[in-house]
């Protein structure tokens, strides 16, 4: 039996995993990839660095051996498997090459969207001819296309680029991401409020009894609303599944945006069957990468 090393980097959780050909998961870690809502995540990819050691001495431990990799990134990567931004991540210097060096084995390295979306797309029996949007709403907010069972990547790997359009907010322009996603709501209650958060989860648990928690959230699930309409106007999907920890972890964030939705949207959406895709997904292509060999 051949098996894979997945891990899904986040912008608050670095989560990783042993998988086997049938993709159950073997061994699986899950750390904290950041202390602080402040700047990026994961300095040098030493949290990364260390959940994989852990894996690969646990699959060592259990006779495993290991036979592709993948990892996903919430960042901009390139169609040659290249990081082009550092948005989120504090990498130092390309992962694919630093982890075959650390770890002797070829990565793939992937947008965290794009294995989200293919980590769904596995559960569907006819893929080569599955269409539909994916869209990420989690610590940030992206998004890809399945067209005929693949990601499309656009021209140079950016096509994921949702959570950067930008919104109209409080009469000036911010980018989606920065009101509407986990982290972005985590900061601006901190700010607005002066009190210090562990993250969204918090804000959401004040929403009875606080009122700036109330004003940050609904004006999060309006800027999303909005941003989810402009998309579909854009991009015309017949399917829409959305997740991602915020996503599926807040009922009340899901009723408060779909209020704001038109009917023809809301009927086209559904909730992503895993609250692990994104490591399901890196798995998948860990093992698309088999083939390709």
């Amino acid at each position: 039996m051949k098996y894979v090393l997945a891990v899904d980097v986040g912008a608050t959780k670095i989560h990783g995993g042993i998988l086997d050909e049938n993709l159950k998961i073997i061994h699986e870690k899950t750390i904290a990839s950041r202390e602080s809502l402040l700047g990026l995540a994961d300095k040098g990819l030493q949290r990364t660095k260390n959940i994989i050691v852990e894996l690969m001495s646990l699959a060592a431990k259990s006779n495993i051996n290991i036979s592709s990799a993948c990892i996903g990134f919430p960042e901009y990567v390139s169609n040659d498997g290249q990081i082009i931004s550092k948005d989120t991540i504090d990498w130092q210097s390309q992962p694919r090459s630093e982890l075959l060096e650390f770890t002797g084995l070829n990565w793939v390295v992937e947008s965290d969207v794009r294995c989200a979306a293919m980590g769904e797309l596995h559960l569907i029996e006819n893929k080569s001819k599955t269409n539909f949007l994916y869209v990420l709403v989690s610590s940030g907010i992206s998004h890809t296309m399945i067209i005929n069972g693949r990601a499309w990547t656009g021209a140079n790997g950016r096509a994921i680029g949702f959570g950067v359009t930008q919104i109209e907010h409080g009469g000036q322009f911010k980018s989606l991401e920065s009101v509407a996603s986990g982290l972005g709501i985590a900061r601006e209650y901190e700010r607005l409020s002066g009190v210090s958060v562990r993250g969204a989860v918090e804000v959401f648990q004040k929403f009875d009894s606080d009122s700036t928690s109330r004003i940050v959230i609904k004006q999060a699930a309006e800027s999303l609303s909005r941003g989810l309409i402009n998309l579909v106007e854009v991009l015309d999907p017949s399917k829409i599944i959305i997740g991602g920890g915020l996503w599926l972890g807040s009922q009340n964030y899901r009723e408060l945006v779909g209020d704001l939705l038109p009917r023809t949207i809301k009927d086209i959406i559904s909730m992503a069957s895993l609250s692990n895709s994104g490591l399901i997904g890196a798995g998948v292509m860990a093992q698309n990468s088999l083939k390709i060999e």
